[in-house]
């Protein structure tokens, strides 16, 4: 397999790659949090994303309508 195959393949699985790095990321935090508050706050919180929750609030981009329009008009111009 040569270099361009290769990069090629990343190339096509980013989600995949994105997907392990996250859990990654989630396995060394969950190491972390249960040093930190105990193992069982932990066990009840992967318990929650077992079963689909998201603990913490909803993601939202809410702009301010005045900004938006400041912004508008300044494009405008």
């Amino acid at each position: 397999m040569t270099e361009n195959e290769e990069k090629k393949d990343l190339a096509e699985n980013l989600d995949m790659v994105n997907y392990i790095m996250l859990h990654r990321i989630y396995d060394v935090i969950t190491i972390i949090a249960s040093k930190l508050v105990g193992a069982s706050e932990v066990d009840k919180m992967i318990n929650y994303h077992n079963q689909g929750y998201l603990l913490g609030p909803a993601p939202s981009f809410t702009p301010q309508e005045e900004e938006w329009k400041a912004e508008e008009t300044k494009e405008n111009q």
